[in-house]
C-alpha cells in the first residue's frame, strides 16, 4: 500500500512563515476528521498574500491503522495548524508533540473564510503593535518611584 497516492506541489515552499491545512473533500470547505479525510490542502499565508502550496491525496482506510495517521501527521510536519472537522484525543495530541495545532470548526467551514481570518489576525496584531508608543524612559521614571528603591530584606 503506498504512502500517498498523489501529492501536488504548487509553489517552492520554504519562502512561507506560515502554513496551514484544511481536511477537505472538495478543496473548497473543511468537511472531514482527520483521520478519514481523503485529502489535505495546504495553503501558505502572508500578510498580504495567500497562496495554494500543495495538496496531498490519501487512499481512504477504514479503521485507526497506525500508519494511516502517521501517513497524514508526517504530510502537516511544516504546517502550524490543521483545520478538521473532527480529530481524536489521541492524535490531537500527537500532532502538538510535531508542533502542529489541530482546530476543530464546524463542517462546510469555507477554506476562503478561515484563510481571511488569519490574514485578518496577522494585520489586527500587526496595526496594535504598531500603535503603542514605547517611552524609552518608562524604566528610568519607574527606577525613580519610591517603592523600587524599598527596604532592605526584613529576613537579614
Amino acid at each position: 500500500m503506498p504512502p500517498i497516492n498523489r501529492q501536488f506541489d504548487m509553489v517552492h515552499s520554504d519562502e512561507w512563515s506560515m502554513k496551514v491545512a484544511f481536511a477537505s473533500s472538495d478543496y473548497r470547505h473543511v468537511d472531514q476528521h482527520f483521520g478519514a479525510t481523503p485529502r489535505l490542502v495546504v495553503y501558505g499565508v502572508k500578510a498580504d498574500r495567500v497562496t495554494l502550496i500543495r495538496v496531498v491525496d490519501f487512499s481512504v482506510e477504514n479503521g485507526h491503522q497506525t500508519e494511516k495517521i502517521a501517513r497524514r501527521i508526517h504530510a502537516l510536519e511544516d504546517c502550524v495548524t490543521l483545520f478538521c472537522v473532527a480529530i481524536g484525543d489521541a492524535v490531537f495530541r500527537q500532532l502538538l508533540q510535531v508542533g502542529v495545532r489541530a482546530e476543530r470548526v464546524p463542517a462546510d467551514t469555507t477554506i476562503v473564510g478561515l484563510l481571511q481570518e488569519i490574514q485578518l489576525y496577522w494585520y489586527d496584531k500587526g496595526q496594535r503593535k504598531n500603535q503603542r508608543q514605547r517611552d524609552p524612559e518608562r524604566f528610568t521614571r519607574l527606577l525613580q518611584e519610591q517603592e523600587w528603591h524599598g527596604d532592605p530584606d526584613p529576613r537579614r
